[in-house]
């Protein structure tokens, strides 16, 4: 087993020891599941790569736009797919909303994708870095240059749940066993795991500022009806967790700690029992056939 791991796998070990057992080690195919969303993240992922990587420092506003909507089009005809929608009507909507999230974030008119494809150094840039002997690794959806050093941005299709100042303090909670959050560790994870690893990259320069956010392309969407169908619009909107990974450092670096040991040591008894029972079970594609699970509501 190779002791780099990615913030997908320590997040699941976080969720439940038992899963990643039963979905990394033992390598267990889960129930189909819809491709849909899957799909789309890969639709406007590749979108936004192909945008800021076709795009120079100098192009203008209204060229980046159509460029995105132009992308966009050929992302969805390659990765879109009838099977993976309840009809052609809810198929149409689909498209729509997810247009119209390119459209807002390329907006010329001040959409932050502009700046974010202007500046952009690189995109699906695979990151690496070694913290208290654990090796870590994962894929930075895009990195800019900023005029005080580099900021990272993970997209996504919004960010509902995602961990803010409001909600760090529930990472202690789960460290202590007190609390279940494995969304908002995952985002810890994510937020470590790229801050170290873009300081290994060759355009990081020592003293450089950086900066890490998740990005919300759907953050907000309204639908209106008219005489010929209906107009969907989308807004999104980052948020930061540079600070937050600074406040906490400890308590993240302790839960990395907690989940790398656990894996490379192939430690998969879920503790809390009661706690995994009760947050992480009804969301398991394998509880069905979960030992720990099965004898737990024997207990009961």
């Amino acid at each position: 087993m190779s002791s780099s791991l990615s913030p997908s796998r320590l997040a699941t070990y976080a969720t439940c020891p038992r899963q990643y057992d039963y979905g990394y080690v033992q390598d267990v195919n889960p129930p189909d599941r819809t491709e849909l969303y899957l799909n789309q993240g890969t639709i406007y992922h590749e979108t936004i790569e192909d945008v800021c990587d076709a795009t120079g420092r100098d192009d203008t506003p209204a060229a980046i736009y159509d460029r995105a909507i132009r992308v966009f089009a050929e992302k969805w005809d390659e990765h879109s797919s009838p099977d993976d929608y309840e009809s052609d009507a809810h198929q149409a909507y689909q498209r729509a909303e997810n247009r119209a999230a390119i459209a807002s974030f390329f907006d010329p008119d001040g959409g932050d994708g502009i700046e974010h494809a202007r500046s952009s150094v690189a995109t699906e840039c695979w990151v690496e870095c070694e913290v208290d002997g654990r090796e870590l690794h994962g894929k930075a959806d895009n990195i800019i240059r900023t005029d005080d050093g580099l900021h990272i941005f993970d997209y996504k299709r919004n960010t509902d749940g995602v961990l803010s100042s409001g909600t760090a303090e529930y990472l202690d909670e789960h460290l202590d066993g007190e609390g279940h959050e494995p969304k908002r560790v995952r985002n810890a994870f994510q937020t470590a795991t790229y801050i170290e690893g873009v300081k290994n990259e060759p355009f990081y320069e020592d003293g450089m500022e950086i900066r890490f956010s998740f990005y919300g392309l759907l953050n907000s969407t309204s639908f209106d009806s008219n005489s010929s169908g209906y107009d969907v619009s989308a807004r999104g909107w980052p948020r930061e967790t540079t600070e937050i990974y600074e406040e906490h450092y400890d308590t993240i670096w302790a839960l990395i700690r907690a989940a790398h040991d656990g894996i490379t040591g192939e430690m998969y008894d879920p503790e809390p029992i009661d706690l995994i029972t009760e947050e992480a079970c009804p969301d398991c594609d394998y509880r069905e056939m979960c030992a720990d699970r099965l004898a737990t509501e024997v207990q009961r």
